[in-house]
């Protein structure tokens, strides 16, 4: 089965590469939102409940340090919401510390994991997480997932979610990362490569039958590798199990170092001897190798041929499963920087031709064409993520505002300055951008005093120009005698 993953979240295409732009210890500016990668896996609790464990990794050197009894400590604080309907049916919220004895023990690559769990009841629901840093909990970062639960029920054979992993070890203590005798270190992330070269994974099988003769005692596994295309790239071989009982539980390390930088699914297969059953399961992994890229390496071969003149970035995989529904809502988010004529080609496309044509339209702005990441497309998208939590309006969603767009258009402002309502002022808000030619400002004013703020005045060119503008702060006040400047 799938993962469904989100954030501004978090498949790729050709690799992953876990690096978000995000505030370190050394970092001049707080960070907008603290990015974060996520994932979850279902396993039978009861006939009628089901026990959902979720996982999710921090990049350590994003954290703010500071300075705790000689030694240097950061934190992050995990949300984690089980919603059905808009009710928030369960809430569980930890804080988990990390500390250091020197900054210089914090460097790039090093991750922070947080697990914990919810027992569900099988009505579609909700999941989200919301991590902060204390040091700036104005930066919370946000994922949800839409949630479908699968009743482990009945009498037929049946696999849970896998479980993708850093490592599993033998383990009788009890935590939060330890189930049925195994301590499992969650890789919600489901990259490996140079640095992680096995690729481990957990599984648990139901509804095994009862032997009525010695080979029926016994269950067969096998785990083969998959391109996202469905061609088969490597099997690792069938093993024969002794049944423990009716469940069993499939821990398992595969060696993927000698695969291609590339996404692949990991398929499992277990048949019950004794009713010849057979059932599968599998997840969406990736492998990242550096030296795949580099010049005469396996990607940098198939580059130009793959990507065009750039990268569709380090999530473009997501596009081969992505719904019409989708595509279209992440191509609608590009509508202010997509030509009339790119738009009207996208129209005419079906399902297919979307998911190339997307891919495409991102390659093509991609400004850094010889590295794997499109950091325009993950930087607008980003963006969006972060209007539309942040810049709601009454009736719109926070990127089809006018200050929604201006973030989208020249990116998020170097100075804001907010000014509440008072008895004779409106709402209003003053926004700097001092890299953009040469310095502009962006006028919006809550004319219905209803959080709807719109663009009543800018010196940009092409964006609307008013010398008035003050008449909106004030409707009974002339400009001249408004008292507001910038």
């Amino acid at each position: 089965m799938s993962r469904r993953m989100h954030g501004v979240v978090v498949l790729l295409s050709m690799l992953l590469v876990v690096g978000f732009t995000v505030f370190g210890q050394n970092a001049k500016t707080p960070p907008q939102n603290l990015h974060f990668v996520a994932d979850y896996s279902q396993f039978r609790y009861s006939d009628s409940l089901m026990y959902v464990e979720f996982s999710a990794s921090v990049d350590r050197e994003m954290l703010v340090y500071i300075a705790d009894g000689g030694r240097f400590k950061g934190e992050f604080l995990v949300t984690a919401e089980l919603l059905q309907q808009d009710s928030v049916v369960s809430r569980k919220m930890w804080r988990n510390v990390n500390q250091v004895d020197s900054l210089a023990e914090i460097v790039p690559g090093q991750k922070l994991y947080c697990m914990n769990s919810f027992v569900v009841s099988p009505q579609p629901s909700r999941i989200r997480l919301t991590i902060q840093d204390p040091q700036y909990p104005q930066g919370a970062g946000v994922v949800e997932w839409p949630f479908q639960p699968r009743l482990f029920s009945g009498d037929s054979l049946q696999l849970s979610d896998i479980q993708m992993a850093g490592s599993i070890e033998r383990d009788t203590t009890t935590s939060v990362y330890t189930k049925n005798g195994f301590r499992i270190s969650p890789n919600p992330t489901a990259l490996y490569g140079i640095g992680l070269p096995i690729m481990y994974s957990y599984l648990e099988i139901y509804n095994l039958a009862p032997a009525s003769s010695e080979a029926g005692g016994n269950y067969r596994v096998e785990y083969k590798v998959y391109s996202t295309d469905g061609v088969l790239v490597k099997s690792y071989g069938v093993k024969e199990r002794r049944k423990p009982g009716t469940s069993a539980v499939e821990v398992n390390g595969a060696n993927v170092v000698t695969l291609v930088s590339g996404a692949y699914l990991l398929r499992v297969e277990v048949t019950d001897l004794e009713t010849n059953a057979i059932a599968k399961a599998e997840h969406k992994f990736f492998v990242y190798r550096e030296g795949d890229y580099a010049e005469g390496g396996e990607r940098f071969k198939k580059r130009e041929e793959i990507l065009g003149a750039g990268s569709a970035g380090l999530d473009a995989g997501r596009y081969d499963t992505m719904s019409e529904k989708e595509l279209n809502t992440e191509f609608e988010y590009a509508r202010y920087i997509a030509s009339k004529e790119e738009r009207d080609t996208y129209k005419r496309l079906n399902l297919e031709g979307k998911r190339k044509y997307i891919k495409e339209f991102w390659a093509k702005r991609d400004q850094t064409p010889n590295t794997p990441e499109n950091e325009y497309k993950r930087d607008y998208l980003e963006r969006v993520q972060h209007a539309n939590q942040s810049l709601r309006g009454t009736f719109r969603d926070g990127w089809r505002t006018d200050r929604g767009r201006v973030i989208l258009i020249y990116g998020r402002a170097d100075e804001i300055e907010r000014f509440p309502f008072n008895n004779q002022n409106r709402s209003y808000e003053i926004w700097h951008y001092y890299q953009v030619q040469g310095g502009v400002v962006f006028i919006f004013v809550d004319k219905r005093e209803m959080g709807d703020y719109e663009l009543v005045h800018s010196t940009a060119r092409g964006e609307l120009y008013d010398e008035e503008w003050p008449r909106w702060i004030n409707p009974n006040s002339d400009a001249s005698s408004s008292g507001v400047a910038y």
